[in-house]
Formats: C-alpha cells, sequence, structure tokens
C-alpha cells in the first residue's frame, strides 16, 4: 500500500518527456488531473530520443521493444490503445547470436522454434534444459509481475509476505548466471541467457537471479520493433498525451522547486515559473536529489551515466551497393534507461 498525498492534486508538473514522464502523464491524464510536461530537450523521448544526421534518423536509445502491453496501459488511461498508433513488427527471430568460434544462433521467443534450434546448435541435452529454462523464466516472471514489478513502494517492509518467499524458493535471490547454469551447460547458450544482466549495468555473475526476469521479456514474451524506429513510441505517447489535454514546454531546463512547508507549489524553468499542486520529477537521480534539495542516505555517491550501459556505439557509412534513398531509421543497441517517476507533493 503506497502513500496517498494530502491535499489538492488537480495541477500537476511532470518534470522530463522520457518514457517514464510520459508513462505518468497519461496515468495522470486518465485520473482527471491537469498536466503540465516540461523537457529541457526540443522533442519528448529522453534516452529514447532521435538524432537527425543530414538525410538519416538515428534512435539514440533502445533498439526494440518488449512487454508492449505496459505501454499499452499508459495509452489505455487516455482511451487509446499502443497498436491504433504504433506498427508493431514482432521479430523471428528476436535477434541472431554470433560467437567467437563463428557459430550462430538464432533466438526466438517461441518455445518449440527455440527448442529445435538449441538441438541444432548444442543437442538434445541442452534443448532439454533449455525447456526447464523456460518454464523456470515464467515462473519467476509470475511471481514477479503483479508483486515486485507493477508494484510501488514507500518502506521495504513492504516487500516481506508470501511472494517474497516465492521467490526466494526460486531462487530469485542466487547469483544470476548460476541458475542459467542449473539448466544449460553450454558456456555460448549461459551468455544468450544472461547477458541481459548488462541491461541493469551489473555483470551476470553478480547479478541476483530475480533479474533474470529481464532474459523472460527478451527471450520468451515476445520481441517488437517499431514502424519507424523506437522513437516512434515516445512521439505516439506525447501525441496522445496532448490530445488528451496535456501541456508540454519543449527546450526548458528545470532550475528549481518552490515550496510552501512540505508541498511544492511552483516550479522553475529557464524562461518561467509554472504553479502546481503537486510534481513528478523523472530525471536522473542526481538531478532529482539536487531539485529536492537532498542528499541519499547511501554509502556510494550518485553519479551521472555517460552513456547506457548495454549501449554498443556504431558508426555507419554509405557503400556501393546502399540505396540513395535516405534510410527512414538507423539504430544503435541499447535498454531503456529511464528512471521510475518521484512523485513530490
Amino acid at each position: 500500500m503506497t502513500r496517498t498525498i494530502t491535499g489538492p492534486t488537480d495541477h500537476v508538473v511532470v518534470v522530463g518527456a522520457g518514457l517514464a514522464g510520459l508513462s505518468a502523464a497519461l496515468h495522470l491524464l486518465g485520473a482527471g488531473r491537469r498536466v503540465t510536461v516540461v523537457e529541457r530537450d526540443p522533442r519528448p523521448g529522453g534516452r529514447a530520443g532521435r538524432m537527425e544526421l543530414g538525410d538519416y534518423l538515428i534512435d539514440t536509445g533502445p533498439t526494440v521493444l518488449t512487454m508492449p502491453e505496459i505501454a499499452d496501459e499508459a495509452f489505455a488511461a487516455v482511451g487509446t490503445s499502443l497498436r491504433d498508433r504504433v506498427e508493431l513488427i514482432e521479430l523471428h527471430p528476436a535477434y541472431r547470436a554470433r560467437f567467437a568460434d563463428g557459430s550462430t544462433l538464432d533466438v526466438h521467443t517461441d518455445g518449440e522454434a527455440m527448442e529445435a534450434e538449441i538441438e541444432r546448435f548444442a543437442g538434445g541435452a541442452e534443448a532439454a534444459g533449455y525447456r526447464r529454462l523456460r518454464h523456470w523464466l515464467g515462473q519467476l516472471y509470475q511471481a514477479e509481475r503483479g508483486r515486485f514489478l507493477d508494484a510501488d513502494f514507500d518502506s521495504p517492509l513492504q516487500l516481506l509476505g508470501p511472494d517474497l518467499l516465492r521467490l526466494a524458493a526460486l531462487g530469485g535471490f542466487g547469483r544470476w548466471e548460476a541458475q542459467i547454469a542449473r539448466h544449460v551447460r553450454d558456456e555460448r547458450l549461459r551468455r544468450v541467457f544472461s547477458f541481459q544482466a548488462l541491461y541493469a549495468g551489473v555483470p551476470p555473475e553478480r547479478a541476483m537471479a530475480a533479474y533474470a526476469v529481464i532474459a523472460y521479456m527478451d527471450t520468451v514474451a515476445g520481441v517488437y520493433f517499431p514502424r519507424g524506429g523506437m522513437y516512434a513510441l515516445p512521439r505516439a505517447m506525447a501525441e496522445a498525451a496532448a490530445e488528451a489535454g496535456a501541456t508540454f514546454h519543449y527546450g526548458q531546463g528545470v532550475t528549481r522547486l518552490e515550496r510552501s512547508g512540505d508541498r511544492v507549489t511552483a516550479v522553475v524553468t529557464d524562461d518561467q515559473r509554472i504553479p502546481c499542486d503537486a510534481v513528478v520529477l523523472t530525471p536522473e537521480l542526481p538531478v532529482t536529489y539536487r531539485l529536492l534539495g537532498r542528499s541519499p542516505r547511501r554509502p556510494a555517491r550518485l553519479r551521472h551515466s555517460l552513456r547506457p550501459s548495454s549501449c554498443t556505439p556504431a558508426a555507419t557509412a554509405p557503400g556501393p551497393n546502399w540505396p540513395t534513398t535516405p534510410c527512414p531509421s538507423a539504430r544503435s543497441g541499447g535498454a531503456p534507461s529511464a528512471n521510475s517517476p518521484t512523485p513530490v507533493s
């Protein structure tokens, strides 16, 4: 159970128009609030942004979309849907893994197709291990989805309960890599089902097995590519929010928050002062703490992340066989890194 803000909450300012801020805006609009979104960049997207280089459009963050139903919940809050606004292409295979020894593995989210591919790649015993691994990943997701992934907490004590025991029984507090090794022995396969720890910036051998739910999303639940590139998602979210009545201020950095007692009464940007009843902060944590005027209670100092932890920089140049017409979208690998919204009364 989470705390409820007392007093008026009619007008909420959302700071940041990344995926977290846009989702918060849509849900607030669906709850009947008046919403203003302030974004320092000239367009929405945040880390799921877009760069224009000549005739090329480059997605600067995530490459593909998993768990589209979560994004659809935000659209549904204002009476629309993700698929009405974004064309999603389910990828078969989701991707191809290529190893240093020259071997390749097509990663399918369909169970039968993946089992057959693993049998070709590493033999029948590993295919049987994959069946067990897939079942374990599904159990892990079911244990975490409603109680941990889709829940808010104001105290660590709220984590306690039968669901925590169930997660422990599944080995969720062991090491991710060790849990994968219980099911498949081939080192290459272990990498396929554990490299996703890098999305959270943690080596697989150090990551808790509870994070393996990311591998479920990546290898079981389905992988999609939005037509036009990943930027199609934040663009559609911003359009839906604007149609539902949200006001957007782009190109404005937030400099400070005004308070009255324990309430935030206004958001001050480079250009204006915006009165409000509440604010939702979605920037990087160091920026959030600076605006709040607080320091976190942790031994390690908070630092800005220079780039998404799983991002692989890439450069492209036209070759002799490239089409002469502009490419609709060029993409670099990476994982969404939007921070969870921080509501402030």
